[in-house]
């Protein structure tokens, strides 16, 4: 119970108001003269505009209470010994005019007491709730239901913590207000409100502002809902994967989105204008190929007008060698490497051999064993830098063994024998002394070459021939050794010409012919230089000068002349 001041004027009768709420016990106060010769005091209430009714009295003369027969105050009032009057269980029909009547002696005095009663709602809650808001709609958001309320409470409305501006043409607030049979206001407010998309999500509550006493309010809040904003696509964007560098043969996904809230689902996927699929996020394509370029568009189902549009083009690459697999050759034959690469743009090709580059295509006359190897053709695609080819074969040069030296050495007190032997397939050597087979050291490989060694302490002189075999023929050579107790003459290395492949045997009697060609010209020159010679001398001699006589001349011409016959007949002789 809450008692005010009194509130004056000239013209009023002062009066003070008490606040009680629904159910409480309230003490009003007697505040007319009760000092003095007091005869009566009386309590009456202001029942209608009209009518004022007797509640309770007390006569000091006789001592005695008289309360009058009202129902609704019946066992509900009483006086106390300050002549203050109370009220129990007191309800929203307390809520009148009260006075407080005294007879002091010959004076009357009587002062007006308000009684104002208050109920405090239910808690405010948000009822018929929105799933969502539109965009741009003016739309219900839900009702503040607010309940058992007297007097009538205020209710308002928060948007992000912060009261709505009801002047805004975004904000509408309607309020239905009834009563229940207890006297009790039920309120009903409906909130309207048109959203933004930028503001994403709203919360909103709302308040019930209430009395509580003179001067005083209260306030109880509603727990806050969450309203999410759906609006339409303003942009599409579509995105390719892989983004670039579509490669020919791979599996590309184009995946199409929109700005809006909800994101929408349902695309349409268009190819040069042509429909290709409905109703989808995402458009597929497997194992691209050329046909597979040109420009794709997609648009949100519900609305065609905005699309996004992306050009898929697709590389290729491919690489092929000619010949295009492995490949044998004899020596001496001819072989062209080629790459051939066909691409949808610039290319580099790179024809190597280990860390050697050619130009492609690559001629190769007259093969050598050197020439064997792997051959690699390397293609990029300009545009595209991680789009690259390769492509391997494998050449072999093959032959039939050359044995290209033989040497012998004296090492330590014994004689190394080397035969180094090329050819393809790797020749198989085999040794014989004096037609026995010694025991050979390891092999060294090189490039088509593979050098054989033993090691003999010879005892007598003995020859050592080197054998070498293959698919496609045999080579052999011999040397001669001296026994270990004997000087070897000058170290000798047995070579042939890498050039020439014939036998070293044919080259050996091919030399010995030379040499005796060679000797007999130079015999036949020598005599006719000589015959030259002694011819010149018997021309000048003081013999043939001094016969003058015709017999005598005769005679010597004869001889002279017999003289050269034999000397040109010994020329030819030799």
């Amino acid at each position: 119970m809450v008692i005010g001041t009194r509130s004056a004027s000239p013209a009023v009768q002062a009066m003070t108001t008490v606040t009680a709420m629904v159910g409480d016990t309230v003490t009003l106060p007697c505040e007319a003269k009760r000092f003095g010769d007091l005869n009566l005091v009386s309590w009456r209430v202001k029942l209608t505009d009209t009518s004022i009714e007797q509640l309770i009295s007390y006569s000091s003369s006789s001592s005695e209470t008289k309360m009058k027969d009202i129902p609704e105050y019946k066992d509900r009032i009483l006086l106390n010994k300050n002549f203050f009057l109370n009220i129990t269980d007191v309800g929203i029909k307390d809520e009148r005019v009260f006075s407080c009547f005294t007879l002091v002696g010959s004076d009357i005095d009587e002062v007006p007491v308000a009684l104002k009663v208050y109920k405090t709602p239910s808690n405010p809650e948000i009822m018929a709730l929105a799933t969502f808001l539109n965009e741009g709609v003016l739309q219900k958001v839900g009702v503040c239901v607010v309940n058992n309320s007297y007097p009538m409470p205020n209710i308002t409305w928060q948007h992000n913590y912060k009261d709505v501006d009801l002047s805004s043409p975004d904000v509408n607030v309607t309020n239905n207000v009834v009563t229940n049979k207890n006297g009790f206001y039920e309120i009903q407010s409906s909130l309207r409100y048109s959203s933004r998309r930028e503001e994403g999500k709203i919360s909103f509550t709302c308040m019930a502002i209430y009395f509580e006493g003179l001067n005083k309010t209260a306030s109880k809040e509603s727990s806050p809902v969450t309203l999410l904003i759906h609006y339409k696509s303003s942009k599409i964007s579509l995105e390719v994967t892989p983004a670039q560098d579509v490669e020919e043969g791979t599996n590309v996904t184009m995946s199409c989105s929109g700005d809006g809230y909800p994101p929408p689902e349902k695309f349409n996927f268009m190819k040069n204008g042509e429909e290709k699929v409905v109703a989808t996020d995402h458009y597929g394509l497997i194992n691209v190929t050329q046909d597979d370029t040109g420009e794709y568009t997609c648009s949100e189902q519900d609305n065609p007008d905005i699309k996004d549009a992306v050009n898929v083009t697709v590389h290729y690459l491919t690489l092929t060698m000619n010949p295009n697999e492995n490949v044998s050759k004899m020596v001496g034959e001819n072989i062209t490497l080629e790459c051939l690469a066909f691409s949808s743009g610039a290319l580099q090709v790179t024809l190597m051999k280990k860390n050697r580059v050619y130009q492609t295509p690559l001629r190769l006359d007259s093969l050598q064993y050197v020439h064997s190897g792997t051959y690699t053709c390397s293609a990029k695609l300009v545009e595209v830098k991680e789009m690259k080819r390769e492509k391997t074969i494998i050449v072999r040069v093959e032959g039939k063994p050359r044995i290209t030296k033989l040497t012998k050495k004296v090492v330590n007190n014994t004689k190394v024998i080397t035969c180094v032997v090329e050819g393809f397939p790797k020749p198989i050597v085999q040794w014989s002394i004096n037609g026995t087979a010694p025991r050979e050291e390891s092999v060294k490989d090189r490039k088509s070459q593979w050098s054989h060694k033993i090691t003999v302490q010879p005892s007598e002189n003995i020859t050592v021939t080197c054998l070498a075999t293959n698919a496609h023929g045999q080579d052999q050579d011999t040397v001669n050794l001296t026994a270990m107790r004997f000087k070897e003459p000058v170290d000798e290395t047995l070579e042939q010409d890498p050039a020439d492949p014939r036998d070293k045997k044919n080259d050996g009697k091919n030399d010995q012919a030379k040499v005796i060609v060679g000797v007999i010209v130079g015999l036949l020159i020598a005599a006719v230089i000589a015959g030259v010679v002694y011819w010149l001398y018997k021309k000048k001699s003081p013999t043939s000068k001094t016969k003058t006589n015709e017999r005598g001349t005769a005679d010597e011409i004869k001889k002279i002349n017999k003289g050269d016959n034999n000397h040109t007949s010994g020329s030819s002789a030799v």
